[in-house]
């Protein structure tokens, strides 16, 4: 690259007249300035930064600064710009503002001019537009870094070996893009990467052991003759076979849909056929009545036994959500919970202990109440349970029933004769008892659910009457709350009381369980006799070709290690050679600069000396001509001290009678008024 002197001597002597853009700031708002600022301090920049130090900072620190806050955007910026070209700066900052989505609007000249100057008024609104948004540049620098098209003449295309190494160049940023693409969207995921890394990992193995198999058979199937034509046999049944499981699928939801809409059928045409009865052979009054138990029936069990079954599905649909939302459980933190479990079983059979000593020392007035009303709500929802599952069975038949007499019409009616009529009388006369046996105990099933119901409204007036009772007596003695608590205790009684019978049927099982078991064990042990024996052979074969194996690896992790340190020292050996290569090409290069450079000064200062290096009409030197410029800055700098002079002489009179002017300006105006 030319050195500092050579761009000198390519400038106009226009350009020597610029300032250092100082001048400038003022096309910036107090706004912009206090936003660069903060975010440098924000950004740990400079964190001691105020406005007053920013504003005196020279242009070579304001660069170093602006390069400082590129090189946060990308590493490439990783220069100090004190032993970097100019040029080379300009460069290399103007190609990566398109990166930022940033355009200068200047010149590659005024552009270069004005990073080496200072000049506020082109740094400042690139340090706005990337401390605004530096963590959304972050990323765009990182993307484009590797998205950035390299530009090359269009007759380069015609090379088949650059269009191939171009369309491999845009294959790698779309592959890059997805790759991205998906990191983010991993990202946002709660996956473990080192369950991941697991599961990854089972599936290679799985892959690799596949492939053994598939080498393996296709070894053995290759040495037989007709190996092709079995192949396409093969393939063959393969797609006929998955083609016969999608339509084994189909034909699963078709039938599936088929008994759903059959079993719709059904209930319609039962309802029909009541109907059809009740008009011709019962009044108003009885469908009424009919309708009014169906509809009291179905509301006692829409009202007492489906929010219970709909809460406890919530409940378990809840659990399973929140499991379903949680990360992965390891092995520790199962056993952690299993501990917390056991614990809690624990605390919960001392409460149940306690409970039970508390309530085996005194008793209740209101327990045989509570007692009395446990037991009728026990019988009513067994009941319900029992009316449920009856009318279920009669759906079942009723279902039986219309298919019965669907097929008995599709085969014809069949007139029964003699003794099949005979048996087909007694049979029904039989059904007829057993309908009116069931329709019996439905009845009594009904009235009793009705004394039942009047019970427990009996008894839970009583109730409210003596809690109410009960709460009083609790303030007069001042004991409130002993009620709430027995209640309690005696609902955790029960709870033990019904588990403690698990247990004890459960004990059983596991005692049968256990039996069956040991004669297992028996039978298991003497077929497992010689097999045994067996083993241990096979086990003394394992362990002397084990020793053997210890050995052979030994051996070859010695090799290795050896190998590898000679490979680590020829790899740094090439490593310094090539560092030397590198350094000695540099100083190559650097010297051919500077011998270029000597020569160009060297034959200035020959021209120079020779007085032919005349500028201009006037035939100046640029020695004359830096002399006489430097006589008019010293004059300009001798004037301008003068006038300073002459400043701070004046400086205490000019106080003064400003001083004068503002009480003259209050005393016309106090007159004005």
């Amino acid at each position: 690259p030319p050195s500092l002197l050579a761009t000198l001597t390519q400038e106009s002597p226009q350009s020597l007249h610029r300032g250092t853009g100082k001048g400038s700031r003022a096309s910036m708002s107090q706004q912009d300035t206090h936003l660069i600022v903060d975010r440098l301090r924000e950004y740990k920049f400079e964190e001691d930064l105020t406005l007053v130090t920013f504003d005196d900072k020279t242009p070579q620190e304001l660069l170093i600064l602006f390069n400082n806050v590129l090189k946060d955007l990308s590493i490439d910026h990783d220069i100090d710009v004190r032993d970097e070209d100019p040029q080379d700066t300009a460069v290399r900052i103007m190609n990566f503002l398109p990166v930022l989505n940033y355009n200068p609007n200047v010149d590659f000249d005024t552009f270069k001019d004005g990073l080496q100057e200072g000049d506020r008024s082109l740094i400042y609104p690139i340090l706005v537009h990337v401390l605004s948004s530096l963590p959304s540049l972050r990323k765009r620098a990182y993307i484009g870094r590797f998205l950035t098209n390299v530009e090359l003449p269009e007759e380069m295309f015609a090379d088949p070996e650059i269009q191939a190494k171009h369309a491999e160049y845009t294959q790698l940023q779309q592959q890059f893009k997805e790759t991205h693409k998906a990191t983010d969207a991993m990202r946002g995921t709660k996956t473990q990467p080192t369950e991941l890394k697991r599961e990854v990992q089972q599936l290679e193995e799985e892959r690799q052991q596949l492939k053994q198999r598939i080498t393996k058979m296709e070894a053995k199937l290759r040495k037989l003759d007709n190996f092709e034509a079995l192949y396409e046999v093969t393939s063959t049944l393969r797609k006929e076979q998955e083609r016969e499981a999608v339509l084994r699928e189909r034909m699963e939801e078709q039938q599936m849909m088929y008994k759903q809409a059959e079993t719709r059928f059904y209930q319609v045409r039962k309802k029909l056929g009541e109907m059809e009865t009740t008009a011709h052979d019962g009044t108003g009054e009885d469908l009424l009545q009919r309708l009014q138990e169906d509809v009291r029936s179905k509301t006692m069990i829409c009202m007492e036994k489906l929010p219970d079954d709909i809460s406890s599905k919530q409940q378990r649909l809840e659990g399973v959500r929140k499991i379903i939302e949680q990360p992965a459980v390891s092995d520790y933190e199962l056993h952690n919970m299993q501990q917390d479990m056991q614990q809690l079983s624990q605390e919960i059979s001392n409460l149940q202990e306690q409970e039970q000593r508390a309530q085996n020392q005194g008793g209740d007035k209101l327990s045989m109440f509570r007692q009395q009303a446990m037991i009728v709500s026990r019988k009513k929802q067994d009941q319900l349970e029992r009316l449920q599952m009856k009318e279920e069975e009669l759906r079942e038949l009723e279902q039986d029933l219309n298919e019965k007499r669907e097929k008995s019409g599709h085969k014809g009616v069949k007139i029964l004769k003699g003794a099949e009529f005979e048996k087909y009388a007694n049979g029904l006369k039989l059904k007829a008892k057993q309908h009116k046996k069931l329709k019996g105990e439905l009845s009594s099933v009904m009235a009793e659910k009705v004394i039942l119901q009047r019970t427990e409204d009996i008894l839970k007036t009583r109730h409210g009457d003596q809690t109410k009772f009960l709460e009083e007596l609790e303030k007069k003695k001042g004991v409130q709350g002993a009620a709430e608590l027995q209640e309690k205790l005696e609902t955790v009684s029960e709870q033990t009381s019904s588990v403690n019978k698990a247990k004890e049927m459960t004990l059983e099982e596991i005692s049968k369980v256990v039996s069956k078991i040991n004669d297992t064990i028996k039978e298991k042990k003497a077929k497992l006799a010689p097999l045994i024996k067996e083993l241990r052979q096979v086990r003394a074969d394992f362990a002397h070709l084990e020793t053997e194996y210890n050995e052979k690896k030994a051996a070859y992790d010695n090799t290795k290690v050896g190998l590898d340190a000679d490979r680590d020292k020829l790899s740094m050996e090439v490593t310094a050679y090539m560092e030397e290569c590198r350094r000695e090409e540099s100083r190559y290069h650097y010297l051919n600069a500077m011998i270029h450079s000597t020569s160009v000064m060297l034959e200035r200062a020959v021209k120079e000396a020779a007085g032919r290096n005349k500028i201009g009409e006037m035939g100046q030197s640029y020695e004359e001509l830096y002399k006489s410029r430097i006589q008019a800055e010293e004059n300009q700098s001798k004037i301008l001290r003068e006038r300073q002079k002459q400043v701070k002489d004046d400086h205490d009179n000019n106080v003064e009678q400003a001083k004068m002017f503002k009480s003259l300006h209050k005393l016309l105006a106090c007159k004005i008024r």
